[in-house]
């Protein structure tokens, strides 16, 4: 009888500690206790912009060790370079994963050249916000940017509300505007559109506003550069410009400010992509995982200066001046249809030459 005692106790306690390190951990035990798959040295091939690669490159090092594999950063510069050389690498890829903006993954995946993403493995998409997870299941936004609108508190008195209220003629000749051609020139036009009484398929009442207010518009500008030069130099005071930007535009004096557009900020999300047929696709999804993780997702803020989508993630005070955090920051952010967008852009692009960039 006493020995039965024993085995019972002995079993309570067994199920006791389970338990408590399920809840501690937030996996099984056998999930904690299961030693990561050595790689063996595998290279991983990671191609993202110019500008981030000395920061993924930071980020990956624990991955590395974890995996004893090694990550090559690929700086393919641009987006679409990005995605036209994983196009054409389509029977050989060379690249395992890319990071690219929400808007081209979309044609990627509307071209078959990237995997959807096993579940299994990439455990850590239960931990993103709604819009972070792509609804057909490939590749999920690790980070996103927001365009709203920044002024120039120093000349600008009384700040635009709303995007309408940037052609209310406050700001005739101060102003700055995404080209057509450019990531949000899609979204400005949309959201003016919708403004007016059109939709994303009647873009004609934002037309309509873009064409009358032409020569009102200083700069339509193609890169954030161009922006953050005419900001310096006074030729601005006003911009549709991404929240990311505002530090540097700090730094070099100006006393910016961030507004909230009554019609909602654009979201600009990037997301880590598999491509399909890659040399390491095991590796490749253990690091999309990886990405998404707490521990990773907590420096995306101060490494990469863009906003995490994982809920658990932190972010300073300091960044959460401007940068998008909390649920309530990330349910103002305005979508977009990318492969409507997508499948308008060039004539819309072609429009926009003709009837509104032509200025007197």
């Amino acid at each position: 009888m006493r020995k039965k005692q024993r085995i019972m106790a002995g079993v309570m306690a067994a199920m006791m500690l389970a338990v408590s390190a399920a809840g501690l951990g937030g996996a099984p035990v056998a999930a904690a206790d299961k030693a990561p798959k050595d790689f063996k040295g595998a290279t991983l091939v990671v191609a993202t912009w110019g500008f981030t690669a000395a920061n993924v490159r930071e980020l990956s090092k624990n991955f590395e060790k974890t995996y004893n594999c090694k990550v090559v950063v690929d700086e393919t510069s641009g987006n679409s370079d990005r995605l036209n050389k994983i196009m054409a690498q389509r029977k050989n890829p060379e690249i395992d994963v890319a990071l690219m903006t929400d808007i081209f993954a979309a044609i990627g995946n509307k071209q078959g050249v990237f995997e959807k993403i096993n579940p299994k493995v990439v455990t850590n998409l239960k931990h993103l916000y709604k819009f972070a997870k792509n609804g057909e299941g490939y590749g999920p936004c690790y980070s996103v940017v927001r365009y709203g609108i920044i002024y120039d508190a120093g000349m600008v008195k009384v700040p635009p509300k709303s995007y309408k209220d940037l052609f209310s003629g406050k700001y005739n000749g101060q102003l700055s505007l995404p080209d057509m051609a450019s990531t949000a020139g899609p979204y400005l036009l949309v959201t003016l559109a919708q403004k007016a009484g059109g939709s994303a398929t009647n873009v004609e009442p934002g037309f309509k506003l873009l064409k009358a207010n032409k020569d009102h518009v200083k700069q339509w500008y193609l890169t954030s550069s161009e922006v953050q030069t005419a900001f310096s130099t006074g030729e601005i005071s006003v911009a549709v410009f991404m929240d990311m930007n505002m530090p540097t535009l700090k730094k070099s004096g100006l006393n910016v400010k961030w507004v909230d557009p009554k019609e909602g900020d654009f979201s600009a999300a990037a997301t880590i992509n598999v491509v399909k047929d890659c040399k390491n696709p095991e590796l490749a999804q253990l690091f999309v995982n990886y990405f998404l993780s707490d521990a990773v997702q907590n420096q995306v803020a101060d490494r990469l200066n863009e906003a995490p989508t994982n809920k658990n993630a932190k972010m300073s005070a300091e960044k959460q001046e401007y940068l998008a955090y909390g649920q309530k920051a990330m349910n103002s952010l305005k979508k977009f249809d990318w492969n409507f967008i997508n499948a308008n852009k060039a004539a819309w692009i072609e429009r926009f030459q003709k009837e509104v960039a032509v200025q007197k």
